[in-house]
C-alpha cells in the first residue's frame, strides 16, 4: 500500500483510538479493562483490515485472540504473546501516525511491509517440511519447498513456501490433519504436498517474506499437479553454518523485530536427545537436541494436535545406531538455539513430524464443509 492511497481523515482517528486503548489497558490490566476498551481493539482490528493495513491487522488478531482467552480461562491463555502484540500494537500505530503526518512515504510502506509480487507461469517443487498451527478458530500449515528444476530467473533447490488456512467448528471432531483432504478453488486437495512427488504449480504468483523466501499466492487460474516420485532428497539436506552466522553479525535490531525474521533452515545429521522438561509458564515441553558442535532446545506445544511431534522425538530418544537427518526451523531466543523439528529424513523418504497419521473420519470431515 502508497500513502498517497490511504485516507487519513478516517485512518488518523483510528489510530488515535487505538493508542488509547491500548494505554488504558496497559494501566488497568485485563482483570479490570472496560468493555469499550476491548470493544476498541475489536474494531479497529476489523477496520484495520478493511483498510488494507495488514501488519497491523494481523497483529491486532493476536491480541484480540489472547484477549478471549483470557476471558474464557483458556489454559492456551499466553502472557507473553499479549504482552508482545499488545506492545507491538502501540508501536505500529504510533509509526504510522507519525509516517503519515511527516508525509513519509518510504517509512509508510516500510510499516506496511506489502511486498510487491512477481507472476510465474510453472514452476515445479517438493516438500521438505510441513509446520503446523492450530487455534480454536482456525488450523493453518506452512509447505516448506524446494524447486527441483531451474526456469527463468529461479535455480534447483531455491526456496518457496506456500500455506493453507481453515476455519475450524469448537465441536469439530477431526484433527487439523483432516482440513488437508477439504478441494481448494483450484480442485486440488492440500494433502497432496505431503505426498513424495514433485509437484507442478502453474499461474501463481510470488512474494519475498521477512525471511527471505519466496511464497506463493494461488489465482483462481492456478493448477496444482503432483507427478513422479522425488527420491533425491540428500541433496537438499544441507545448511550453511557460516553463513548463518554472518547473518546473525550483520543483523540490525529495532522496535518491530521479530525472532523468526533471523530464522534458518538447518538440517542435523549426528544428533541425540538428552533431557526433556516441562515449561509451565508458556505451556511447552522442551526437548534438548544435542550435537557435537552445538545444543538446541526443541519446544513442543501442549495438546492433542502436538501430540504426533512428542510420540517422535520420544521414540528418537531411544538408543539406536544410527538417527535419520533431522530438519527443522532455529531461530535465537533469549540466548538460546530454539528449534522446530518438521521432518525426519529416512532412506525410505521423509517423514513430517508435525502431521498425525490419525485417520479421518470421512462422516465428520462432511461436517466439517458445512459453516
Amino acid at each position: 500500500m502508497k500513502l498517497e492511497q490511504v485516507d487519513s481523515k478516517k485512518l488518523l482517528p483510528l489510530l488515535n483510538e487505538l493508542t488509547s486503548a491500548v494505554e488504558d489497558l496497559t494501566v488497568t490490566g485485563l482483570t479490570t479493562a472496560s468493555e469499550s476498551t476491548l470493544k476498541t481493539l475489536g474494531v479497529t482490528f476489523q477496520e484495520s483490515s478493511r483498510m488494507g493495513l495488514l501488519r497491523l491487522g494481523a497483529t491486532l488478531r493476536a491480541v484480540n485472540d489472547e484477549v478471549l482467552r483470557y476471558t474464557k480461562n483458556d489454559p492456551d491463555f499466553s502472557r507473553k504473546r499479549f504482552a508482545f502484540f499488545l506492545n507491538r500494537s502501540w508501536l505500529l500505530s504510533h509509526a504510522i501516525r507519525k509516517a503519515i503526518q511527516e508525509s513519509n512515504s518510504e517509512a509508510f510502506e516500510r510499516l506496511m511491509f506489502s511486498p510487491s509480487t512477481t507472476a510465474v507461469d510453472s514452476i515445479s517443487v517438493v516438500t521438505v517440511g510441513a509446520f503446523k498451527r492450530v487455534t480454536r478458530s482456525f488450523c493453518a500449515f506452512d509447505f516448506i519447498l524446494r524447486a527441483t528444476e531451474s526456469s527463468g530467473t529461479f535455480k534447483r533447490g531455491d526456496k518457496f513456501i506456500w500455506s493453507a488456512v481453515f476455519p475450524t467448528k469448537a465441536d469439530s471432531e477431526i484433527p487439523a490433519e483432516g482440513y488437508l483432504h477439504l478441494p481448494q478453488k483450484q480442485k486440488f486437495n492440500a494433502v497432496v504436498f505431503l505426498e513424495p512427488k514433485i509437484i507442478t504449480i502453474t499461474s501463481a504468483n510470488l512474494s519475498l517474506d521477512v525471511t527471505g523466501v519466496q511464497r506463493i499466492a494461488l489465482s483462481e487460474t492456478s493448477t496444482v499437479t503432483a507427478d513422479k516420485k522425488f527420491d533425491q532428497w540428500q541433496e537438499f539436506c544441507t545448511w550453511d553454518c557460516a553463513a548463518a552466522y554472518d547473518r546473525l553479525n550483520k543483523h540490525e535490531t529495532g522496535p518491530f523485530d521479530l525472532e523468526v525474521e533471523l530464522q534458518e533452515e538447518i538440517f542435523l545429521d549426528d544428533w541425540h536427545i538428552g533431557e526433556s522438561w516441562e515449561m509451565p509458564d508458556e505451556s511447552t515441553t522442551a526437548y534438548q537436541i544435542i550435537t557435537d558442535t552445538l545444543e538446541y532446545q526443541a519446544v513442543v506445544p501442549s495438546g492433542p494436535a502436538y501430540q504426533c511431534l512428542r510420540d517422535a522425538l520420544d521414540e528418537y530418544r531411544k538408543p539406536k545406531k544410527e538417527r535419520p537427518t533431522l530438519y527443522g526451523l532455529m531461530h535465537y531466543e533469549r540466548c538460546k538455539l530454539v528449534f522446530q523439528p518438521l521432518t525426519a529424513f529416512h532412506e525410505a523418504g521423509p517423514k513430517h513430524l508435525l502431521i498425525s497419521g490419525e485417520k479421518i473420519d470421512p462422516k465428520a470431515l462432511l461436517k466439517a464443509m458445512k459453516f
